[in-house]
């Protein structure tokens, strides 16, 4: 059964790397699979009879077909419904259920929503049944699940910046089976319809309902956002520096909802349940272990319920029934066939599953466990526990660095301080107390309280750690190079480990691996990320690092320079900036610095505001260094002039094979300032500047200074480069390449003759382009 799991899980996941959209894979797949499936079973059989050694190969090759075949057709219906790109912009307005529970701050609400009718659109567009995430400004505390709205909506295509290292927006819409969002200009509410409540309404109404509850009975606590995490899986309340305080310990695992929670429920119910099997006498006509289990069971369903049926919760709750069967029969085994029969269900259910961090940190924990308790069934007690949540500490953070670019070794010491306290002491208080608040508000503040108490001295226990640096490992690691990580862990923890050492050493020293590129003397590497309305490059020698800008930011929200920026340095295997280098203050530039220089350190600030007080120079005409061979000169602007676009710097740097140029933000006018300035030489490759002035990159400027290539950072719909200034570039035949076209951009000296590396390049059926037509449909034509 486990050859069969793994063939599943790795057919599905193959299935999902090919850049082949669904819909071609999806009508042949459904055809010729079970033909082939249905030789392989058979294959399988009389392998399981005269050479069961051999058993595993037929058993894996079965599940492979399976999941070829079930994960087209799910992909497909996905892909027939998504909004490309094309569709930003476009408004709408339509009637649609609320079905998922919202989120409100003080500056907006988001919330999911099922459009029932398109009442006013673009020709030929459909909403229909279409799921959307919808944000209004400002916030609308009075929306709730269930609700029926009348939206005036500013349709999202699914798509988002591609950088190294990042977020990727569209694998988390398709996993979330959203297919597109919007932004609410009017939200009207309406009367509901007369039709049955659907599964995923109820189970959000139960929760909006028990959060409403939970604020009643306790307004006044200092983390309710950890108090909603804890009992109804809501994280969206938490606030950013509860967040950083599990996420930097290691212990966040504690804030979704997972086996140990629901393991902790049904034993919690089962201790109840086996109470009053002794005191009731008609209940002792039933089995005592029976009537345990089934209210263990049915409790722990209610709390899954609560925790909106996140992946680890469906794997908890799955294995909850195989589990209690391997204990009571005493049968290893049972233990991980369960494990592979959650993971089968799960994946056949939601194949995108097979995409989220949560589904393998998930079954990668109980798998760590399960090879722990290998031959200790008996095996119980605190030493036990300490040593099962140390190692699955040290065994979890190869693969936290590799997908979060965050790894803590101070897990193990937090782990053996924050699970016995939430399970122990917090967990309890919090389900006595919000059982109390549905029945009796008044009756659940006081457990509340004391488990709020208890949550702020954990906190700030584990702010304590986390602050110390040495201890916080922040940088990223190759996929392959975090599993051979996790397994010399494993191995060095095994009775043969000695005889094993040079394994565990080969597996282990991957993690050290150095991921700085190869440069040498006099050669640069440059990169120009993808920050949507805003401009940040990393240019690299052999031994520094110079980051020009550092992208857009939004007060209180988002900023590039903490989501795009630092995660693209840490993926180069950059942990220092040996300079930075803002080419004049506009937000587009100027708004990530300041995230960038809270998490890495940088040896110098050149900016053009002389006055502002994190600034270690001005960056002027005249500037020069010289790094590993390679030299850098400030062209423009001369001294003494503002801050503005037509001051912004521009930077030359010369390698021994090539000549890079960076604009910045200059403006026509500072092109021409520079013509007059500048003696003209040949540019390898051109950065161009981000503007919409018409005159970008004038005729007279491209004859003094010509490119042999152009890199511009602009948006999907290709703001940040006048069209203007594109017909000039291919009157004179110069390739250009756009950052909101094929995400990051990538390349080094030696290989400019190349087409560069892109951070969007085609390799995933969800990663759109404009030009993609999805149901035959095109945005609206303009007249």
């Amino acid at each position: 059964m486990m050859a069969a799991v793994l063939g599943l899980m790795a057919g599905i996941w193959g299935l999902h790397q090919v850049p082949v959209p669904p819909a071609v894979l999806a009508g042949p797949f459904t055809v010729l699979v079970p033909v082939v499936a249905a030789m392989v079973a058979l294959a399988w059989f009389w392998t399981a009879r005269w050479a069961p050694s051999f058993a595993w190969l037929p058993a894996a090759s079965l599940g492979l077909l399976a999941g070829a075949w079930l994960a087209p057709p799910h992909a497909a219906a996905w892909s027939d419904k998504v909004l490309g790109p094309e569709w930003s912009g476009v408004e709408v307005s339509v009637r649609a259920q609320v079905i998922g529970l919202p989120e409100h701050d003080e500056r907006r609400s988001r919330f999911r929503v099922r459009v029932s009718e398109t009442v006013q659109g673009a020709p030929g567009l459909d909403l229909e049944g279409r799921r959307l995430q919808v944000s209004a400004f400002p916030a609308r505390p009075a929306i709730r699940v269930g609700d029926h709205l009348r939206l005036d909506l500013r349709l999202r295509g699914v798509e988002g910046p591609r950088n190294p290292g990042a977020f990727d927006a569209a694998a988390w819409f398709y996993r979330e089976g959203l297919h597109g969002s919007a932004v609410a200009r009017l939200v009207t509410p309406m009367k509901a319809a007369e039709c049955r409540a659907s599964a995923r309404v109820v189970m959000h109404s139960l929760r909006a309902r028990m959060q409403d509850r939970l604020e009643h009975a306790a307004p006044d606590l200092r983390h309710p956002g950890l108090v909603q995490a804890l009992v109804i899986g809501n994280r969206q309340a938490m606030t950013e520096s509860e967040w950083q305080a599990f996420l930097r310990t290691g212990t966040n695992h504690l804030m979704a909802i997972s086996g140990l929670h629901v393991a902790l429920v049904a034993g919690f119910a089962g201790g109840i349940a086996g109470w009053l099997w002794s005191v009731v006498a008609p209940l002792r006509r039933i089995r005592r272990w029976l009537f345990v289990c089934v209210v263990g069971l049915v409790a722990a369903t209610g709390y899954a319920v609560l925790a909106g049926f996140s992946i680890p919760t469906q794997r908890a709750l799955l294995m909850l029934v195989a589990f209690t069967l391997a204990l009571l029969s005493r049968r290893e085994g049972v233990a991980w066939r369960a494990l592979a029969l959650a993971a089968a269900l799960v994946l056949i259910v939601h194949p995108p599953s097979v995409l989220a961090p949560g589904f393998w940190f998930s079954f990668g924990a109980v798998a760590v466990i399960l090879l722990l308790l290998q031959g200790r069934i008996g095996a119980t007690g605190w030493r036990e526990g300490m040593r099962i949540q140390v190692v699955l500490a040290l065994a979890m953070l190869p693969l936290s660095l590799a997908w979060f670019q965050l790894g803590s070794w101070v897990a193990p010491v937090a782990n053996l301080v924050a699970v016995p306290t939430v399970t122990l002491l917090i967990l309890p208080l919090l389900l006595i107390g919000a059982l109390l608040a549905w029945w009796w508000p008044a009756a659940g503040g006081l457990p509340l309280g004391v488990a709020d108490g208890l949550l702020a001295l954990l906190v700030m226990t584990l702010e304590a750690l986390a602050g110390i640096p040495v201890l916080v490992d922040q940088r990223h690691v190759p996929v392959a190079a975090a599993l051979l990580g996790a397994v010399s862990v494993l191995l060095a923890l095994q009775p043969l480990a000695r005889r094993m050492t040079p394994w565990i050493a080969m597996a282990a020293i991957a993690l050290a691996a150095p991921l700085r590129p190869d440069l040498a003397a006099g050669q640069w590497r440059v990169q120009a990320l993808d920050v949507g309305a805003g401009q940040a490059t990393i240019v690299q020698t052999r031994r520094h690092t110079l980051l020009i800008d550092a992208g857009p930011a939004r007060e209180g929200g988002f900023s590039a320079g903490d989501r795009i920026v630092v995660p693209a340095l840490r993926t180069s295997g950059i942990q220092s900036l040996d300079a930075l280098m803002v080419t004049h203050e506009h937000s587009g530039h100027a708004g990530g610095v300041a995230a960038v220089r809270e998490q890495m350190p940088v040896g110098r600030v050149l900016r053009r505001n002389s006055a502002n007080p994190r600034s270690d120079g001005v960056c002027e005409q005249g500037q020069q260094w010289t790094w590993d061979g390679v030299r850098f000169e400030v062209l423009h602007p001369p001294p003494g002039w503002n801050s503005e676009a037509s001051a912004s710097c521009v930077l030359k740097v010369e390698g021994k094979d090539a000549t890079l140029l960076m604009m910045g933000g200059l403006d026509s006018l500072g092109e021409a300032v520079m013509r007059r300035e500048n003696a003209g030489f040949s540019v390898d490759l051109l950065v161009a500047p981000r503007t919409s002035s018409p005159r970008a990159l004038h005729d007279d400027w491209l004859a003094r200074f010509p490119p042999s290539q152009v890199w511009a950072a602009t948006t999907a719909d290709g703001a940040g480069l006048p069209d203007e200034a594109r017909e000039r570039l291919e009157k004179r035949g110069i390739p250009l390449y756009e950052t909101g076209q094929s995400g990051a951009l990538v390349t080094t000296s030696a290989q400019l003759d190349q087409i560069p590396a892109t951070g969007r390049s085609r390799t995933r059926f969800w990663h759109l382009s404009a030009s993609d037509n999805r149901d035959g449909l095109g945005p609206p034509s303009v007249p």
